[in-house]
């Protein structure tokens, strides 16, 4: 072929945006290039010209280049397919070469297009890459159907993931029986020398266990943590790692580690895949757990994994039989408004209180106990090893009590629930274990009737009674001989550091017991209606006394007046406030009143309507103790609060702990969206202060500034113009 020596082809040659080039057939040397070569390689034109076409092909590739030279025809076009190049800086980049030969100052030469096809390989690549991730997926599941042994799925798992996966080493190894760590025992998917070297990154899998969540090391010549290991792992083709957690529930079973032959070949798409994969294996677990129970599904509870009543009693009438136990008792443990607990956050989030009821009394009570799930919402353990009857209550109170008292997490929410029970006695209260487990159903059923927190079987059940008519009588005589006090703690401005309003605090100077707090006696006032004469008194009260201070020339802030759900109800509670308020000349912006989340939510539409009318009176209104009942603020927003108190629980956690920080950043957040200020209850450290002024909060309240005091004391601090 002639050579081309015009001056258009030239500068078509220059211009044309692929890198194109001219070799020597003989020398190899490059001739001439284009400005696309040399923009596309980082080589100048000096450096190109300087070069031959081996420069620009991984040493790897040489034998295949010069083979494909030798075989190439030298008189036609020619297509020689996807090579590999180098540029400047040490990049490898896919190129689709195409050639025709020519003479070039009368050398036989070719002339060379190069097309950068780098983007569509590795997207091909991809595909692949993922086309057998699907594949594993898909082998694997079909071996989870088929397959009813661990140890057999496990070594099937780690075979199809090297033969249908692509991975050049595979294993899977279990758990301790308690912990993150892992057992030396493993199923591996390689042969033994990778399975040496697959140790070597057993730190990943140590940590994924640690974690409970998948580790990656995308490269092993860039990860810090490999230099030890990189050299023994890359001879055998390792070059990236990955680990996942296989956990049933919240227990660690095993961890899944795939090891590959291909750099950053863990990315978004491929972990997604595999996360399934490992989610997939974690069900067959937890699927294998329950098929190994179903011989005993007689006697046990699915859900709980505790015994049901039939292995409670068959249990029971063991250790009578036995006769190891001369006082032993039977408790029925029943929660409090779990049906509407139900409606309110679904079916779902009741039975996941229901499995951490029972891992929490699981974890702290003896095995000697025998705890079971007997019903829906009902428990039952026999009480071993007691001295004396009392102990018996002081079980329930210490360790029951004590553990489900604490809030639980469900769907991300802080949930509070109460419990009640019924105590029977062997042998005072029967001599058999079905006469004992009747009597502690009838001490349950007195107890959720009576409002008591727990009942012995008669007789002592029937002390415990005459105890709350005994306490509900001396309410009365506290009522009539005027033995309840006010209290006032202040609130504070978190910009000015000044005392801005107050809550009013009842307290009840008990003749024989001193000062008692609102937290032993409002709940059986709510239950005996006597609230409705204690909270008329209240208001009467705090109404009585703003006047007196502001006769006195003291400087008045509101003050908040706390309505249980019982007051809300009563029809001629708005006209008694107004009433009150009129009858002492004082102005509505002086009185506030804060309703408990539990007030609101028993009937939104009752409440939604009550509220408008209170706030038709002129007062402000807080929802207190936000965060421990079923609302949310977006249920809320149709309520007319000015105010949100973040429930102390919540505080006492910032600053330590991140989920409290993270829960009251965005009660903060929601609320002012709202046009709602925030209070922070039961702020009693720097930290926690410091946190809440962070997040923008308005105001606190809490033992850091002060703690409830009388009113003389309350007077004598805002006299004094205390700040914070």
């Amino acid at each position: 072929m002639a050579e081309p020596n015009d001056t258009s082809f030239d500068e078509l040659f220059l211009a044309h945006p692929l890198p194109m080039w001219v070799y020597d057939l003989e020398t190899l040397a490059f001739l001439a290039v284009n400005t696309a070569a040399v923009v596309h390689y980082g080589y100048s034109e000096a450096e190109f010209l300087a070069l031959t076409i081996a420069d620009l092909r991984p040493a790897d590739e040489l034998p295949r280049l010069y083979a494909n030279l030798k075989s190439a025809p030298r008189d036609t076009f020619e297509k020689s397919g996807t090579w590999h190049h180098c540029t400047k800086e040490g990049a490898l980049i896919d190129v689709e070469i195409s050639s025709h030969p020519l003479l070039f100052h009368g050398r036989a030469c070719k002339f060379v297009l190069a097309h950068d096809v780098t983007d569509r390989v590795q997207a091909q690549r991809k595909i692949a890459r993922l086309n057998r991730v699907y594949a594993l997926l898909s082998g694997i599941n079909s071996a989870i159907v088929r397959i009813r042994d661990r140890d057999a799925l496990f070594k099937e798992a780690c075979r199809l993931a090297t033969m249908e996966g692509g991975f050049v080493a595979a294993s899977i190894d279990k758990a301790e029986a308690h912990g993150a760590t892992l057992r030396n025992e493993s199923h591996a998917g390689c042969a033994l020398p990778a399975r040496a070297a697959l140790l070597d990154s057993g730190w990943i899998a140590t940590r994924a266990a640690r974690e409970r969540t998948p580790v990656v090391c995308n490269d092993i010549d860039t990860d810090g943590a490999m230099v030890p290991f990189c050299d023994h792992l890359a001879a055998r083709g390792f070059r990236a790692v990955a680990s996942f957690p296989l956990l049933v529930g919240e227990r660690l079973e095993a961890v899944l580690t795939l090891v590959s032959d291909t750099p950053h070949v863990f990315d978004a798409d491929e972990l997604k895949v595999l996360n399934e994969l490992a989610g997939d294996l974690s069900f067959a677990l937890l699927f294998l757990d329950r098929e190994e129970q179903l011989s005993y599904m007689a006697y046990y509870d699915v859900m709980t994994a505790l015994p049901n009543r039939r292995l409670f009693q068959d249990r029971l009438a063991q250790l009578l039989h036995a006769g190891s136990h001369p006082l032993l008792g039977v408790a029925l443990i029943n929660l409090d408004r779990f049906a509407q607990l139900n409606d309110a956050l679904g079916r779902h989030a009741g039975d996941a209180l229901l499995v951490q009821i029972a891992q929490r009394l699981g974890a702290c009570l003896p095995d000697a106990y025998n705890l079971a799930r007997i019903g829906g919402d009902t428990f039952a353990l026999t009480l071993a090893e007691l001295a004396r009857a009392e102990d018996a209550a002081e079980v329930l109170q210490q360790a029951v009590f004590g553990a489900l008292d604490q809030p639980f997490e469900l769907d991300g929410h802080d949930v509070r629930i109460s419990t009640r029970a019924g105590l029977a006695l062997y042998p005072a209260d029967g001599a058999d274990a079905e006469t004992l487990f009747k009597h502690a159903e009838a001490a349950l059923k007195n107890a959720k009737s009576s409002g008591e927190r727990y009942l012995y079987y008669a007789p002592r059940m029937n002390a415990a009674l005459a105890a709350r008519m005994a306490l509900e009588h001396a309410l009365q005589t506290a009522l009539e001989e005027h033995q309840f006090e006010m209290y006032y703690q202040p609130r504070v401005d978190l910009v000015s550091g000044a005392v801005v309003s107050a809550e009013a605090l009842i307290r009840w100077n008990h003749p024989e017991r001193g000062v008692v707090g609102p937290i032993d006696f409002i709940a059986l006032a709510e239950e005996t209606g006597l609230i409705r004469p204690i909270g008329a008194w209240v208001i009467d009260a705090v109404c009585a006394q703003q006047k007196a201070w502001q006769g006195s020339g003291a400087a008045i802030v509101p003050v908040a007046i706390n309505l249980s759900a019982v007051q809300c109800m009563q029809a001629e509670l708005l006209n008694m406030i107004a009433g009150t308020m009129a009858a002492y000349g004082l102005e509505q912006r002086f009185i506030e009143f804060e309703l408990t989340e539990t007030a609101v939510m028993d009937n939104p539409d009752e409440a939604a309507r009550n509220l408008r009318a209170l706030k038709a009176l002129g007062v402000q209104l807080s929802l207190d103790d936000f965060g421990t009942g079923y609302s949310s603020l977006a249920q809320l927003k149709r309520f007319p609060f000015d105010f949100v108190k973040i429930d102390r629980s919540f505080i006492s956690g910032v600053g330590s702990n991140a989920g409290d920080e993270a829960i009251a950043a965005a009660i903060i957040a929601m609320a002012h969206s709202m046009g709602l200020k925030v209070v922070a209850e039961g702020v009693e450290t720097d930290a926690q202060l410091a946190v809440m002024r962070t997040l923008a909060c308005d105001e606190m309240q809490g033992f850091l500034f002060s703690k409830a005091l009388p009113a003389g004391e309350f007077e004598a601090l805002v006299r004094s113009g205390r700040h914070l």
